[in-house]
């Protein structure tokens, strides 16, 4: 049957886009449009809210959107959002806030929604072959904590990491998991990688040792 001229059919479902949240691993930082977004899945929402996030799997983003028919979007300011990995190969090692509503252009835009955020590797992670990365365990004779300590890496002849340098931390066994991803070299040559733990404020021994290039290789250390 036609519609008579000039009527109007009130929508029976209305969903309104809050945030948008892509994830790539830290190491990958800084990014650019070729940067390939972490495929692993994802569980993230907002507990506060009790909202959880869709999963797109085209581009491997995790949106929220709220019914909006009859009651505006879910807003507020510092909201915690949580990411939980099914495998465990990854994990948010810095508070995730979101404030709600986004400022948008006029007209919105796709960059307004969209927030690009670092996960962190765990030991879980199998690094692609031929990809440099060190796979460690902080230990302690003296039996002081392992857990939960800041770790930095790099090559070279300096004493402390260049500006940029990424960190990890170590989790409840004292292991941790660094990546090279972008770093260059003969494959099978080596050079002195130098680490260090809180920013220094920790020792630990040893504190440079020779990393294989395209390999993964597990390293034990001690603290001191």
């Amino acid at each position: 049957m036609s519609m008579p001229a000039g009527s109007f059919v009130a929508p029976l479902h209305q969903r309104s886009l809050s945030a948008v949240y892509r994830f790539y691993d830290a190491f990958l930082f800084p990014i650019d449009d070729f940067t390939r977004p972490i495929a692993s899945a994802l569980e993230v929402s907002i507990p506060a809210l009790r909202w959880n996030a869709l999963r797109v799997e085209d581009d491997f983003t995790y949106r929220f959107s709220a019914i909006t028919l009859t009651q505006p979007a879910p807003s507020g300011a510092n909201l915690g959002v949580q990411v939980v990995a099914t495998n465990g190969d990854y994990v948010s090692l810095a508070p995730i806030l979101l404030t709600l509503p986004l400022a948008l252009s006029s007209p919105p835009k796709r960059s307004d929604f969209l927030i690009n955020q670092p996960l962190w590797p765990t030991v879980a992670l199998r690094p692609p072959d031929s990809e440099t990365a060190v796979r460690g365990q902080i230990r302690s004779p003296g039996a002081l904590p392992v857990a939960g300590l800041k770790v930095e890496m790099w090559p070279g002849a300096a004493l402390t990491p260049p500006a940029g340098t990424p960190f990890t931390r170590s989790d409840a066994n004292g292991e941790f998991l660094f990546r090279f991803p972008l770093l260059k070299g003969a494959a099978g040559s080596s050079a002195p990688f130098h680490i260090r733990l809180n920013d220094g404020a920790i020792g630990i021994l040893p504190a440079s040792v020779p990393i294989v290039f395209g390999l993964m290789q597990i390293i034990q250390f001690d603290r001191t």
